[in-house]
């Protein structure tokens, strides 16, 4: 959070978990979706 880059924040979990947004920006997504989703970075 006070890292003032323009680069995206992604929050990886171990659990299968619905991909979300917090109220920041920052991107939370499950382990799968992240590892077997070619596009998952672009979220």
């Amino acid at each position: 959070m006070h890292i003032g880059d323009s680069f995206k924040k992604i929050i990886v979990v171990k659990d299968r978990i619905k991909l979300w947004r917090n109220e920041e920006g920052i991107v939370v997504m499950g382990i799968m979706d992240f590892l077997l989703n070619p596009n998952s970075l672009e979220l």
